[in-house]
């Protein structure tokens, strides 16, 4: 018998195609960043001191790798590790694994230290952690001077909290005070000292979280969600910084930019102070940490813009749970635009706040999503006007009640964007890489609810338009408001952050801006936009404060108009 050797060949050849196509379908490509299973521990670790790397048990957890430029001060991108396996790095807080725990319940060891040259940290002794969750604790590692009894080696442990508030509508918030003092060489317009207490962006103290002692912390308590720029008001009631970049006067501890009367490195003081605007979720749970950082920004002197990093106390915002999606609740508020009209709101037959007169409104009421009936009522009871509503999650709605063109009460909706983002690119783009978040927020929607005006165009000072930071744009939300109706495509004017202007009001008409001035109401003034100037210490009180704003023009343009504020975060 013959063997063709050619097809043998062919055979063989084929069969391992075979088996080569069957090894490629059976190929997985595991794109997780960490391809291990790390269940956490309930022991956290809060890094406040800017510590690079970390030792459990005498193992390394990160890469100790020094950083590759000389000055270097803070977490940077190296080699990764399985525990830190994007920068290499510790990070700002860190949550133990469970492999580090041992029999009795213990993690032993934990060291932190520093690769950077320049990086110098408090002193750090090995110490260890409970693994307890009936009872989870954070270590808070810090920049620590003595200034208080309670304290050990710049490191406290914090009892955590990780039930949820007892109204699934509110979230929880406490105050944890680790200030320093400073020593002869700080400087001291950057120590805010002493006992602290949180306050609303107007600077009126949170009832609970006020007067924490160095070393101590709040009990939490319970606020509805939404968007908030809480501050930190020092014993003296100064304002705490926030953690930030931002170049600090090292005489007043305010931040300073390009806009007013030039000050140290060819900068003015703004004589405001960074406050972070977040949005707390419902049922979230948060720490707002006080302590000494070495990464507070200064001028030092020289006209030509040099700065230096230093010392000073500051405070950041700690999730103390994966921060949850709200996927069930809106918020709700009603103004009285109508003139001459006591009103009530009513949400399918509720009240919604007190009777308001004209120009005032209530309070932001949350409501679980779906649809709702809303009504404007007067004194008698007599409907005024209704609209129905859909209520979507994290929704942020103003019922404005107004006279339309022909007299007849009406309501107009709009939805205000608080997350302090924002898309600038075109329609053809995707929009990832087309968004930016302001970190010092001051911008202006403008309404018209003059009954006898088609168009107003609103201006700064003697009609000119509004001066912009680069990558906002201004006319389409100033120009041309139409009566009761928002702007939606690019509705907000972002305003530089401290540079002084008026709000005028002009008569326009398609094809003609700003048109003629309406020289009987009152311009707005750069500090009309102050919410309390008894926060600031005078003679330094800012141009006007940060924040998400409506400016409505209400009443007859003839006899009673007027411009009014309405600030949405708090």
């Amino acid at each position: 018998m013959k063997i063709n050797i050619a097809s043998t060949v062919s055979i063989l050849f084929a069969v391992a195609l075979t088996s080569s196509c069957k090894k490629k379908l059976d190929f997985q490509y595991d794109n997780r960043i960490n391809q291990q299973p790390l269940n956490g521990s309930s022991v956290r670790l809060v890094n406040m001191a800017n510590a690079t790397d970390l030792k459990i048990n005498g193992k390394p957890l990160t890469s100790f790798i020094p950083p590759d430029r000389d000055g270097y001060f803070g977490p940077d991108q190296t080699r990764g590790t399985i525990y830190f396996p994007e920068t290499g790095r510790l990070g700002a807080s860190y949550t133990v694994p469970q492999q580090f725990v041992n029999a009795n319940g213990w993690i032993d060891s934990i060291v932190f230290s520093s690769m950077g040259p320049k990086s110098t940290l408090p002193p750090s002794r090995p110490f260890r952690a409970k693994d307890d969750f009936n009872d989870p604790h954070d270590y808070y590692y810090v920049r620590f001077r003595p200034n208080t009894a309670n304290y050990m080696d710049s490191l406290f442990a914090i009892p955590r909290s990780v039930s949820a508030p007892a109204n699934p509508a509110s979230f929880k918030l406490r105050l944890l005070n680790l200030s320093s003092e400073p020593d002869k060489y700080s400087e001291p317009g950057l120590f805010r000292k002493g006992s602290m207490s949180l306050a609303w962006a107007d600077g009126t103290p949170v009832a609970g979280l006020e007067n924490i002692n160095p070393g101590a912390y709040s009990p939490y308590i319970e606020i509805p969600y939404g968007t908030y720029q809480f501050k930190v008001l020092d014993r003296n009631g100064r304002e705490v910084q926030g953690n930030s970049s931002l170049i600090l006067n090292p005489a007043t501890g305010t931040f300073m930019d390009y806009y007013g009367t030039p000050g140290p490195g060819g900068r003015a003081d703004t004589w405001l102070t960074y406050a972070p605007f977040k949005t707390f979720q419902p049922g979230g749970v948060y720490t707002v940490a006080v302590s000494m950082n070495y990464d507070c920004t200064i001028t030092n002197g020289n006209p030509n813009g040099e700065t230096i990093t230093t010392e000073g106390n500051t405070f950041r915002i700690v999730n103390d749970i994966a921060e949850p999606v709200n996927m069930t609740y809106g918020r709700l508020q009603g103004v009285n635009a109508f003139e001459g009209k006591e009103i009530k709101w009513q949400v399918n037959g509720a009240p919604m706040g007190e009777a308001l007169s004209f120009t005032k409104y209530t309070p932001y009421s949350i409501y679980v999503t779906e649809k709702y009936n809303l009504k404007a009522i007067d004194k008698t009871g007599a409907v005024l006007a209704e609209k129905d509503l859909s209520l979507q999650p994290g929704d942020n709605i103003t019922a404005w009640l107004y006279p339309a063109r022909n007299g007849a009460p009406s309501i107009a909706l709009v939805a205000n964007n608080l997350s302090t983002k924002y898309y600038k690119g075109n329609a053809s783009e995707e929009g990832s890489y087309s968004t930016y978040r302001d970190g010092i927020p001051f911008w202006m929607r403008f309404m018209n609810f003059c009954s006898d005006l088609d168009e107003v165009t609103f201006t700064a000072d003697n009609g000119l338009p509004f001066l912009v930071n680069s990558t906002s744009k201004a006319l389409n939300a100033s120009q041309h408001i139409l009566p009761g109706i928002a702007v939606t495509e690019d509705p907000y004017v972002q305003l530089f952050i401290n540079h002084p202007t008026q709000v005028l009001a002009y008569v326009s008409r398609p094809g003609v801006a700003p048109g003629d001035w309406l020289s009987n109401i009152a311009p707005l003034k750069s500090r009309d936009f102050i919410a309390r100037p008894a926060l600031y210490p005078s003679p330094f009180i800012p141009n006007r404060e940060p924040g998400i704003y409506t400016v409505a023009l209400v009443g007859n343009s003839r006899n009673n108009a007027r411009m009014i504020i309405l600030k949405h975060n708090k």
